[in-house]
């Protein structure tokens, strides 16, 4: 297994989670389950990383999918009736964005 990309992508979730704790105080529970997502991606990454195991290795690719189609479900609501405060959620959704594409390079 490379992990050049899982490396990248544990990057990734670290800061996500930090950017995403900001958003997620600003919007209450409502971002809940995507935190959520993103704990556990963030659990299973390292796992996969720590003992290279391939089976480790999909089902934390699945769990980052997972994480990026919460964060965009779960923001959907707010930012359909408050743009105001979509600059706070810009970093996080750009952070969640980059996910997908190193999530399906890290399994090719």
């Amino acid at each position: 297994m490379q992990v050049t990309y899982p490396v990248i992508i544990l990057a990734i979730l670290v800061s996500g989670i930090a950017s995403g704790f900001i958003t997620f105080r600003m919007s209450g529970m409502r971002l809940a389950p995507h935190f959520g997502a993103l704990i556990l991606a963030l659990i299973v990454t390292i796992a996969a990383i720590a003992t290279g195991n391939a089976l480790v290795l999909y089902a934390a690719v699945a769990l980052q999918l997972i994480a990026v189609i919460t964060a965009f479900t779960q923001t959907w609501a707010t930012l359909k009736y408050n743009f105001q405060t979509s600059p706070a959620y810009a970093p996080h959704l750009a952070l969640m964005a980059m996910i997908p594409v190193l999530a399906i390079a890290s399994v090719i």
